[in-house]
């Protein structure tokens, strides 16, 4: 299993969600900026899978009162969890193991 998911993004949902990790000071992962491509190439580590879509979600309304916004932020954390279930890539946090 790979240990990095690759997602390619829309622009200007990538861009909505770099700015508001960057406004929140994320020290996790930081998707690259978009220059004038059309789609942003993610390279989320498998670790931070989870816990980006969850710091992009319970921060959203830092992102503006723009539902416009809202909604790319959700968009994001949709296509991060559906490419993650599409490839199998998912992290590893051990509850599978067994004692004994």
């Amino acid at each position: 299993m790979d240990d990095i998911l690759t997602i390619d993004i829309a622009r200007s949902r990538s861009d909505v969600a770099r700015l508001l990790l960057q406004k929140i000071a994320w020290r996790g992962y930081l998707p690259p900026e978009s220059g004038e491509d059309p789609n942003v190439h993610w390279r989320v580590p498998v670790d931070q899978i989870d816990l980006l879509r969850s710091v992009l979600r319970r921060n959203r309304r830092l992102a503006g009162t723009s539902q416009t916004n809202w909604g790319s932020i959700d968009r994001v954390c949709e296509l991060i969890a559906e490419e993650s279930r599409r490839l199998g890539v998912r992290p590893n946090y051990g509850y599978n193991k067994t004692c004994g």
